[in-house]
Parts: C-alpha cells; structure tokens; sequence
C-alpha cells in the first residue's frame, strides 16, 4: 500500500513539473503563431492541459472494452468530475491565488475579459447540460452517435471562433523559454524548435504523471473498498486538474488574469465536447445519482461565473463559491451513500 501511495505522490509531482513546462512553453508558441490571449488561455493551454483527464478516461474505457467494471467507471467517474473540479475547487484555487499574491500584483480582486469569459461559459453551460440529460434518458445507440458528431461540431465551431481572434501588442511574457536556458540560446528570443521541443516535454510529463495516477486509483480503490466510479470522481481531477490550477495560480501571480481564467473556462468546453465524446461512444452512458448531482452543481456554478464576471472584475467572495459549491458537492456524495 506504502508503495502504490508513494507512486501516488510522485505522479502528481510529475504532472506538476510538467505543467510548469508546458505553461511557459505555450505561451511562446502563442508569440511565435500571433495568437491572440484568448487563443492561447482557451485553446492551446486548455487543450494541452486536459490531455491527462482525457487520457485517463480514454485509457480506462479502451481497458473496460465497452463492458460495464471497474475501469467502465473510473472512466466515466472521471469524464463527469473533471468539469465539477474546474467550475469549483479551480475557481477557489484562483481566489486564493489572488489573495497570496496581492502584494506582489499591487491588488486583490482579478481583472478579467468579460467577452471571453462568457463566451466560453456560453458554449460549456447549455453543451454540458444537454450531456447531463442524455445520463437520464439513457440514450440508445442511434441517439449516442448524433450526440458525437453534434459534440465535435460544437468544439470545432468553439476552436474557429478562437482562432479568428487578434493578439494584442500589448502581450508580453515575463518569463524566457526554459528550454534555452539549457541550450545556451536567447531565453528572451526562443527559437521555434526550443520552443516545440519543450512544450512536447511538458505534454509527456502531464500524460506519463496522468497514466501512472488511473492505475493507483484503481487499485487504492479496491482496498479501500471504495466504488471506482465515485473514488474516480472525486481524486482522478484532483490530480488531472492539476496542470489548470498550477497554470492559474502562475498566471496569476504574473498578473495575466484573463490567461488564467481563459485556462479554466476553456478547459471547461474542452471537457464537455471530446472526453464525454469518448464516453458516448464506449459506454451506455447511463449516469449515476453522484455522477448526476456532481454535474447539476457543475452547471450551477458556471452559471454563477457568468452572472458575477458582468463587469470584468472577479472577487474572492465569487470565487469562494467554488469551494462551496465543492463542498456540497461531497456533503451530497455522503447524503446519497456513495461511501
């Protein structure tokens, strides 16, 4: 047990020097593609940080075979918690992020796109609401397919509008690339292929510590005595939400709001398009009552974020209501027996 707790620690430290590469090394990929911030926060960092919480249901869905288990629901457990993570303990991490770093950034509360925010609440909202009644009406064969390719219509959709934004020439990178360090080159210049190189670094950090934390869960699980769906639910974000909440917490203690909150929400839509995809295609996609209520409380708390970044500024009092919107999350798993 010892060991497998050990493995445990290190997986998430892996995933945690990862995502210090890949949160540098994209932001030099931006500067060198001329992608706009939004661009940046909301698609490429979002994308390449939710790869482990994409994986992980991956991997534990081709295990399962597309047969009811164990891994069946670790998969779909942790395809449901990933948006429950990042619409509550992400946004908590963010407000205490803001309130350590206050001196440093010579304020408070967070200053924030209002534009890019809600548009990426606009799409992750109503996609993912629509996910959760497909988990009730247990949908057959037929319908699961259509939901597949409207899903991935919607995600290209998001990506386009994305893409059409502009860089700001008033963008800049406080940190040198990492990589260059290394190789002796210009930290502050990177050449494109430092640049690709570490980023690729960072992605197989996040991907070797996500695959080496799926096959603890299940085991620690099965002593536990614990069901692997609900223990999914709840650890296997805490780890694969990782990179988001790190790259948040660096953001914004440089000051990059919007890039840290455009990492979170578009993670969010990321999440409600191509893992539930996944999910769609390999199970019944029958949802439990935890995996159920933990989406309900997802949707809310969205809702509360598109309703409080009206005027651009986020407080820690609204970002504090994702730690509560997370606590009644596991008061509720503990109502419905789910321990």
């Amino acid at each position: 047990m010892l060991v497998h707790i050990i493995l445990l620690i290190v997986s998430f430290a892996i995933v945690l020097a990862g995502s210090e590469m890949f949160t540098n090394g994209v932001e030099w990929v931006g500067y060198h593609l001329s992608l706009s911030e939004a661009a940046v926060g909301s698609l490429l960092a979002a994308v390449g940080t939710a790869l482990p919480e994409t994986v992980i249901p991956a991997i534990a869905l081709l295990i399962s075979g597309g047969q009811p288990g164990a891994h069946s629901d670790v998969g779909v457990g942790a395809i449901v918690g990933a948006p429950v993570m990042l619409s509550t303990v992400a946004l908590f991490v963010m407000g205490i992020a803001a309130l350590g770093f206050r001196s440093r950034r010579g304020r408070t509360p967070l200053q924030v796109s209002r534009a890019d925010a809600r548009r990426d609440l606009g799409f992750f909202i109503p996609v993912f609401t629509v996910v959760l009644m497909l988990g009730v009406v247990d949908p057959g064969h037929t319908m699961r397919q259509v939901a597949v390719a409207l899903l991935i219509a919607v995600y290209v959709s998001y990506a386009v509008v994305i893409l059409r934004l502009k860089r700001s020439a008033e963008i800049e990178i406080e940190h040198g690339l990492y990589t260059e360090r290394l190789f002796r080159g210009n930290p502050e210049a990177p050449r494109s292929w430092a640049t690709t190189l570490q980023v690729i670094v960072g992605t197989a950090g996040i991907l070797v510590g996500a695959y080496a934390f799926v096959n603890q869960i299940v085991f620690l699980s099965e002593h536990a005595h614990l069901r692997p769906g609900v223990l999914s639910l709840i650890l296997s974000p805490l780890a694969t939400e990782l990179p988001e909440k790190y790259n948040a917490v660096v953001w914004i203690r440089q000051g990059k709001d919007s890039l840290a909150l455009a990492n979170i929400t578009g993670a969010m839509v990321f999440q409600s398009c191509i893992p539930v995809a996944l999910g769609l295609v390999f199970t019944q996609w029958r949802l439990s009552p935890p995996e159920l209520m933990g989406g309900a409380i997802a949707t809310i708390s969205a809702a509360l974020l598109y309703l409080n970044v009206r005027d651009g500024e986020l407080g820690t009092p609204t970002l504090a209501i994702g730690g509560i919107a997370y606590a009644a999350f596991i008061a509720g798993l503990g109502w419905l027996g789910a321990f």
